[in-house]
């Protein structure tokens, strides 16, 4: 089996990370685990109650993981266990895929400094509370979707594309065209 990590926390945003955790969960041979920080109920921003499957720190070992989906938020809280994962992940060269205010985690670790990425948060949001911009900004790309290497950043409002970004990253479609018809399907007409 190989096991993908969503990390949920409160105020993650759920609907840009259910459509690619719902593909993935229905593919053969993958299954989507919800990880956190506590073994507790977390509510999304939307409102929504998820149970995590397991915390973070019960993760002891990355070798059957294959990657990690990281929504964007409101209490964005980077804490070791998150960290220590992250890196894992990032040195076995395993996807790391964080969306809208999620790469926030990865700019805070210093693992954008190298790399291309988008996301969703402006310089002049941590100005105004005071805070230091963790971005660096000199590799920004104004895309809906960025891959550098191992890493996939989006913006917010590109969930299908950060979904069919990922579902690329595993290899899950089984014909050419299947991105593409995809892509078409859950597309505004």
């Amino acid at each position: 089996m190989k096991y993908v990590l969503c990390f949920i926390y409160d105020t993650c945003v759920d609907f840009e990370i259910s459509l690619t955790c719902h593909y993935i969960n229905s593919e053969e041979g993958y299954k989507i685990i919800y990880v956190s920080y506590e073994n507790s109920p977390v509510k999304s921003l939307e409102g929504m109650t998820i149970i995590p499957d397991r915390t973070l720190s019960e993760i002891s070992s990355t070798s059957d993981i294959y990657g990690l989906i990281i929504p964007g938020g409101v209490e964005r809280v980077l804490r070791p266990e998150l960290e220590s994962l992250i890196r894992n992940l990032i040195n076995g060269k395993k996807l790391v895929a964080a969306i809208c205010a999620g790469p926030e985690f990865l700019a805070k670790m210093g693992l954008l400094n190298d790399k291309k990425y988008t996301c969703s948060m402006e310089p002049h949001e941590y100005e105004e509370k005071g805070e230091k911009d963790p971005f660096p900004r000199e590799n920004y790309v104004e895309a809906r979707v960025v891959r550098d290497e191992n890493i996939i950043t989006a913006k917010g409002n590109a969930f299908v594309d950060f979904a069919l970004e990922i579902w690329d990253w595993f290899d899950l479609y089984e014909y050419e065209t299947e991105r593409d018809e995809t892509k078409i399907l859950f597309s505004p007409s």
